[in-house]
């Protein structure tokens, strides 16, 4: 059990030494959740076989043959995101609300004269250029409970174990490095280069609170062909551009003043990480008959270029001696990164005037990501390369999504409902307990559609569960004590449409 929650600990949390990428950074940009239109999302996304949503173009661009009319969408959105955490047998919560945009998009459509009904040959092609957000990474997260058993400052006293104090803030400038410069960590009077902290056995108590921003948006320029209103092709160049930013704050409180000249410390971390890739998507749509529909895709790997941005600082405060604050330097470092491909296979029976219901069945590879490092070919960055890498094999494997989708027309009213499920991206026993980062979505929508307008509103409601360790305790007889957050995530959209 304690080898999981190490394994786990190193998957899903950002350190405090942040130059590091980790496998949970990878898991982090390989997760999409294929946002876009009101419409889409109020039908769980479920749109591989339906198409004539600009939505499509991230999932089955074939979809975009659908269109047989012009069109321009403007989708904004709002998410409220509720978290409840559970550490050492305490409840927190933590709310956020973020306002966003979920799609913009131009839909060009050619139908040739007289061929809406045609039987043969090539009849229409549409043209697409437009954005779609697959990621929102606004989160806040706070748990606090009282530790009994050990204390951050092991970790770190550890970390310097065999440095010469002249050397210590430089052999890890963000985080023990940190702590020796605010006196939290003393040399052993018998040995100088050991090191002991000013917290001694735990009795603590340990808060932290992560705040994260971003998202994961996507510009899709696509082009799809109408083959006889039966056979629809088409294919999407997509352009992902990534913006991400990570905050935590972590304390330790000697409530019970049970520690000689110690009142608290603090610790810092922020990271900033941007990238932007290239990826292909191609798809098709058979019309088998007027009720039933077949649809297929497939997504290319993800290439990105990125950048991460990265600072820690520390302030301690003594009894006897004040606060004293400490910085470490801003650090920078550019790499690859290559996201997994992707299948989709979709069905949809439809009922001309009156709705349709619909499947996709998506598989993904979580295990499949891998970062590269080799720009300078240090020995130093391949072999971080390696361990990464090999730790996103190790830990991640395939997963099915499975999203399900239904719509109703009333006259020019639609109602919309669905359902879906992300499965967990992690091997069997590696995922601690429920935390295993599947995620189940309830979605309804309703429209409004007139013949060169419409409006459409969806929400859906996204629940999942997470797991984050502090930090690992150097001690293996000892409990690495973490936190369960359960999460609520709830998106509103709201998509204005004009057909020309």
């Amino acid at each position: 059990m304690k080898k999981i929650f190490i394994i786990l600990a190193m998957a899903i949390c950002v350190p405090f030494i942040l130059q590091a990428q980790t496998d949970a950074d990878a898991l982090r940009y390989s997760f999409l959740d294929f946002g876009g239109t009101a419409r889409s999302l109020g039908s769980a996304n479920a749109y591989g076989a339906i198409g004539g949503d600009y939505s499509t173009t991230s999932m089955n661009p074939a979809g975009l043959g659908i269109y047989r009319s012009s069109e321009l969408v403007l989708t904004p959105g709002l998410t409220t995101i509720n978290n409840s955490s559970l550490f050492i047998g305490e409840t927190n919560g933590s709310d956020k609300t973020d306002f966003y945009l979920s799609n913009a998009s131009l839909v060009l459509s050619y139908m040739k004269d007289g061929k809406e009904s045609a039987t043969d040959g090539w009849v229409g092609a549409n043209f697409g250029v437009g954005y779609n957000k697959l990621a929102n990474y606004n989160s806040q997260v706070y748990y606090s409970g009282f530790n009994t058993t050990s204390s951050l400052l092991d970790v770190y006293a550890g970390h310097l174990n065999g440095v010469n104090p002249s050397d210590a803030f430089a052999a890890d400038p963000f985080g023990a490095g940190l702590a020796w410069e605010t006196y939290l960590l003393n040399p052993n009077p018998d040995d100088s280069t050991t090191y002991y902290g000013v917290v001694n056995g735990g009795n603590v108590r340990q808060s932290k609170s992560i705040n994260t921003a971003g998202g994961y948006d996507e510009l899709t320029i696509s082009f799809a062909g109408n083959y006889a209103n039966r056979l629809y092709v088409g294919g999407t160049l997509g352009v992902p551009f990534i913006d991400y930013d990570y905050v935590s704050s972590y304390q330790e409180e000697d409530e019970n003043e049970v520690h000689p000249d110690f009142v608290n410390f603090s610790q810092t971390d922020e990271l900033h990480t941007s990238g932007s890739g290239i990826n292909v998507k191609m798809g098709f749509i058979y019309r088998i008959n007027d009720y039933v529909r077949l649809g297929g895709a497939f997504h290319s790997p993800t290439l990105f270029q990125m950048n991460d941005v990265y600072f820690s600082s520390m302030e301690s405060s003594l009894d006897i001696s004040g606060d004293y604050p400490y910085e470490s330097p801003i650090g920078e470092y550019d790499y690859e990164l290559v996201t997994p491909w992707r299948v989709i296979g979709s069905a949809a029976l439809t009922i001309q005037k009156h709705g349709f219901v619909s499947v996709d069945y998506e598989y993904v590879d979580y295990s499949e990501a891998n970062f590269n490092y080799g720009r300078t070919g240090t020995v130093a960055e391949l072999d971080a390369e390696t361990n990464v890498n090999t730790s996103i094999e190790n830990k991640y494997g395939s997963a099915s999504n499975i999203r399900f989708g239904g719509e109703l027309v009333l006259d020019v009213f639609r109602l919309r409902a669905g359902y879906a499920i992300m499965g967990s991206p992690f091997n069997t026993g590696i995922a601690a307990g429920d935390a295993d980062y599947a995620r189940n979505m309830y979605t309804a929508g309703a429209g409004i559609k007139e013949e060169n307008f419409f409006i459409d509103f969806g929400f859906g409601h996204t629940t999942s569960t997470a797991y984050d360790i502090p930090y690992l305790q150097p001690n293996p007889d000892l409990p690495n004590d973490g936190a369960t957050t359960e999460s609520g995530v709830n998106n509103f959209l709201l998509s204005l449409g004009f057909r020309f």
